[in-house]
């Protein structure tokens, strides 16, 4: 053997030894990463009794990211026990993303409806042109605005005139002001609290449609505490089980008057709370199509936000289109739904 040969056996053995090392380096940072995932995929199983779980689990989106970059990287470096760990992490998290789905079993009745924005301003975002810029775009019927102010309250009086008919409940200090502000004539107003010193209305908002039949809704809107600790995470949870059962009540009085629930409330579709807020309202989430867009942002970018503003709507309507808003200058984006009549789809 020449000394070049020499010389390029040696290379591809130093060659392959750093890429040996490269391959250890990065399968050990793997393992590393997945047990932290693993412990966090794990916590969400208590995510009913435990705050931080709760917030773990309405963190499902971005752990699944994550770990879905741990499995590619586990499948280019061939450590295949590691990729097995990391797939089935990740098939854990899926069966909660069956609210990213719309309902199926349902088809539009009739071309008439109602049209809902619910948006979340941020009590300090003194940007109203551009609030009423985003509520003059999606031309809804009802309004209902999250963290209102007086200030704010006076603005949308003046340049909202499509919305003569207002319930506003504004704060000058604190994050719970609410309103709602309609196209249409409303009536059998209620303001309750779940718990105390946060207000949420209930209204019913009698809709003019073209062939001129009036056909009533019930809108519901409500503001939770953020569960941010012990405390706060018992209060969310108590204020979305007594608008539930309010809601459940209507449902059962008034069949005949579709019910929605909207708002900022503080968790996420992959958490077990909106499960049960669903299943205790008979509501479901009002979306035409597979969506985690987020409504509420940490920061600039889609793995810092997440999908905290709802739209849950009555059985008997169907979602036709769901938009999520531009920046406004608030954390929070706006969500618009476009709701018809439905029926069962013939067999």
């Amino acid at each position: 053997m020449n000394h070049s040969e020499k010389s390029a056996d040696t290379k591809t053995g130093s060659l392959a030894t750093l890429a040996g090392r490269v391959s250890l380096c990065l399968g050990s940072w793997g393992w590393l990463v997945i047990s932290a995932f693993a412990v966090g995929t794990v916590v969400t199983f208590f995510a009913r009794q435990h705050w931080i779980a709760d917030l773990c689990a309405n963190l499902r989106v971005q752990q699944v990211f994550a770990i879905s970059s741990v499995l590619l990287l586990a499948v280019l470096i061939r450590r295949w026990w590691l990729a097995v760990t990391a797939g089935l992490l990740i098939a854990i998290h899926l069966p909660w993303f069956v609210n990213a789905f719309p309902s199926t079993g349902q088809k539009v009745a009739s071309a008439e409806g109602i049209t809902v924005t619910s948006v979340n301003v941020l009590s300090g975002n003194h940007e109203y042109d551009r609030i009423i810029a985003d509520v003059l775009d999606h031309d809804p019927d009802v309004v209902a605005v999250i963290e209102l102010t007086p200030e704010l309250d006076v603005r949308l009086r003046l340049d909202l005139d499509k919305y003569p008919h207002a319930i506003a409940l504004p704060q000058q200090f604190g994050n719970f002001g609410i309103g709602i502000y309609s196209k249409y004539p409303t009536s059998n107003l209620q303001v309750f609290q779940s718990v105390a010193e946060i207000s949420s209305i209930a209204v019913t908002v009698a809709v003019q449609e073209q062939d001129s039949v009036v056909r009533n809704f019930r809108v519901f809107a409500t503001h939770p505490l953020p569960p941010m600790n012990r405390s706060q995470f018992a209060q969310r949870n108590d204020q979305l089980r007594d608008v539930a059962r309010r809601v459940k009540e209507h449902r059962q009085q008034l069949p005949g008057v579709p019910a929605m629930l909207v708002g900022d409330l503080n968790l996420t579709p992959w958490s077990p709370w909106f499960t049960e807020l669903q299943s205790q309202s008979g509501l479901i989430r009002g979306i035409n199509t597979f969506t985690l867009t987020p409504t509420w942002y940490r920061y600039s970018g889609f793995p810092f936000g997440l999908v905290l503003d709802h739209g849950l709507v009555d059985q008997s309507l169907v979602c036709t289109d769901y938009k999520v808003g531009p920046s406004i200058g608030s954390d929070h984006r706006s969500i618009t739904l476009r709701l018809a009549l439905s029926e069962p789809q013939s067999q």
